[in-house]
């Protein structure tokens, strides 16, 4: 099992000492951390962080999502944009960050994309095959929109 974060045992802490203890051990909030890690950064895990961010405000789920890249950089073609833009996505709501071992740490989920699954830092991590979103949008769409909410359920059966 992971180590809890200090700011994590900080506020869990403090949850207990603001409620007694048959409360807190009636109502557990776990709010989980999902990393998404791709080759760039910028499209198959930024498209995954928006796509969870989404499913999980949706279901009103508590969590935060983070991605990274193993190389940053902006590989969204201009019809990838065009698409996402249909879609209300923005890949860069976030600004791109390289990947690092402390990521992975602070990770209670860690999914990496396809070669950057081979990464020093990510043996541990879920492996996820993606189409590639800028050559072939509907299949990469399409294998998305069931992995997402798959993992949604997946941490509502775990949140508050």
């Amino acid at each position: 099992m992971r180590l809890l974060s200090n700011r994590r045992f900080v506020l869990t802490g403090l949850a207990v000492l603001a409620f007694p203890a048959s409360a807190y051990a009636a109502n557990p909030c776990w709010v989980p951390r999902v990393l998404f890690v791709c080759p760039m950064g910028s499209v198959k895990s930024a498209i995954a962080r928006e796509k969870l961010r989404r499913e999980a405000k949706a279901r009103g789920l508590a969590l935060e999502v983070h991605s990274r890249g193993v190389k940053p950089a902006l590989d969204i073609s201009p019809g990838l944009a065009a698409h996402l833009r249909d879609e209300g996505i923005d890949p860069l709501a976030d600004p791109l960050r390289q990947f690092t071992r402390a990521d992975a740490d602070r990770a209670d989920i860690t999914i990496a994309f396809d070669e950057a699954a081979s990464a020093p830092g990510l043996e541990h991590a879920r492996k996820w095959h993606s189409p590639s979103w800028n050559d072939d949008y509907a299949n990469a769409k399409a294998v998305m929109d069931q992995r997402i909410p798959a993992l949604a359920d997946e941490l509502a059966k775990r949140n508050c």
